[in-house]
């Protein structure tokens, strides 16, 4: 739709910058060098992917920096040179139900996943959290009234707890996933 541009609110928006030009390089295996921002130490190791680089079969396109639930993070966006591998069974599937009560069901007979409960396992966290922020002076729109620094400091625990367990679910997932997708490509090659 026409008519002026509508800027982002500094307030409600994830703060996020995307480099996609300037120097995009690794230092190090522990360091990645951003323009404007410069030397940043990473949490994780980037040996592999400094190794494909050093190869010739990875280049860096772009970098995205994101602040969540209080740390700030770097994802990389990587052009990858990977040769083309036909797959040994490609008639190979398996049906995945997930569930509530189970993590998941599979069609080929194996016994369900547990679900890891990992919200139940927070709860108690979660409400201490809760009752914390709700006892200290938050926003009230009807007064305008701004938030104190203990209820936004508050309100940032209680926020960082939530993203730790979806952040958990995330990589049962992931594991869940990756481990049928291993077990199917061993089985093909037994």
């Amino acid at each position: 739709m026409p008519g002026f541009p509508r800027f982002r609110s500094k307030r409600t928006t994830t703060p996020s910058v995307r480099f996609t030009t300037g120097t995009i390089r690794l230092d190090g295996r522990t360091h990645v060098v951003l323009p404007r921002l410069g030397r940043i130490k990473t949490h994780e190791s980037t040996r592999e992917l400094a190794r494909r680089i050093e190869a010739g079969t990875a280049r860096i396109a772009s970098a995205t920096v994101r602040r969540e639930a209080g740390r700030w993070f770097v994802s990389l966006s990587v052009h990858l040179d990977r040769a083309t591998t036909t797959p040994a069974r490609p008639d190979a599937v398996i049906g995945v139900d997930l569930g509530v009560t189970t993590l998941a069901v599979f069609s080929d007979g194996r016994p369900p996943a547990a679900n890891p409960r990992h919200l139940a396992t927070a709860s108690k966290r979660l409400r201490h959290l809760s009752r914390a922020v709700s006892r200290k002076t938050g926003p009230d729109r009807r007064t305008a009234q701004r938030p104190s620094r203990r209820w936004q400091r508050a309100d940032a625990a209680r926020n960082r707890a939530h993203h730790r367990v979806a952040a958990s679910r995330r990589d049962a997932i992931h594991k869940l996933t990756t481990s049928l997708a291993r077990e199917l490509r061993n089985a093909d090659a037994q």
